[in-house]
């Protein structure tokens, strides 16, 4: 659960013929500049696309990296315009209610089938999400979630009374992790003892830290992590595909640290 780095992938890496990733031109490819927007309703009721291109082989590169903040600002004026959420194609999470199972199409009806037929195997917490994937696009069944600001998915099963931590501050926690079949992948309940790390130093999944941020001490919350908020994935990596994460996270306790200094030498101490 614990990763040394944030992902950082763009979302596309061609634009006009130049690879931005790989810094060189594509080979024979044709240069055209072209982002394909999908507006997606929170409550899965509404989509439309559009398909915005422009050709001409005589943009440098500073026009293109142009031409792609313009292209954000307009997904972000427009999805604040229609209140929808706004997402680049490569892959999107919603969430919807568990009503909406009944009018889902045959394949992701199947699909619906073989995740709670595995999670029941995998004995999973009550209350625990569904989730219907088609490719990298993520459907997830769950009633009484609440989705924040930057797309995070929890649910409070208790609420704490304590302190609520900042960046710089060591917090102990307890934690269970499943996939998304609610197969546990990890818990500080079979090492025996909580986790404890400091926020604000990339010491967490981002999803996760972002969820440990808005509790308070004595605290118990289920953080249902997107890819979009989750570990960076690869070869290089424990991920190595696109997958939703739950969390069942209890919040311990909160303590202050500083750097101290002793001779040439410095460390931080949490008390």
């Amino acid at each position: 659960m614990l990763q040394s780095r944030s992902p950082c992938v763009p979302s596309t890496s061609v634009w006009n013929g130049y690879d931005l990733l790989k810094h060189q031109p594509v080979v024979g490819g044709p240069k055209i500049v072209q982002r394909r927007i999908r507006y997606i309703a929170v409550d899965s009721s509404l989509t439309f696309d559009d398909t915005h291109s422009k050709q001409d082989a005589g943009l440098g590169r500073r026009q293109m990296l142009s031409l792609a903040v313009g292209a954000s600002a307009l997904l972000v004026s427009r999805a604040h315009a229609a209140d929808l959420k706004a997402v680049v194609d490569g892959g999107v999470t919603v969430l919807v209610p568990t009503s909406t199972a009944s009018s889902l199409g045959p394949v992701e009806k199947k699909a619906l089938e073989n995740n709670k037929r595995i999670q029941t195997q995998n004995n999973v917490p009550p209350d625990f999400p569904a989730f219907v994937r088609q490719g990298y696009d993520i459907k997830i069944l769950a009633d009484d979630y609440v989705v924040d600001d930057k797309g995070l998915i929890y649910k409070d099963i208790e609420l704490g009374s304590g302190k609520q931590p900042v960046d710089g501050e060591e917090v102990t926690f307890d934690y269970v992790a499943y996939n998304e079949n609610g197969a546990r992948i990890d818990s500080s309940y079979n090492k025996g003892r909580p986790a404890s790390t400091r926020l604000g130093i990339n010491g967490l999944i981002p999803g996760f830290e972002m969820g440990i941020k808005s509790m308070q001490v004595g605290g118990k919350r289920r953080i249902v992590v997107s890819p979009e908020l989750g570990p960076p994935v690869g070869p290089s990596t424990f991920f190595s595909a696109k997958q939703c994460e739950v969390f069942d996270v209890q919040l311990r306790a909160v303590r202050q640290c500083r750097r101290r200094q002793v001779a040439m030498f410095s460390d931080v101490v949490c008390e």
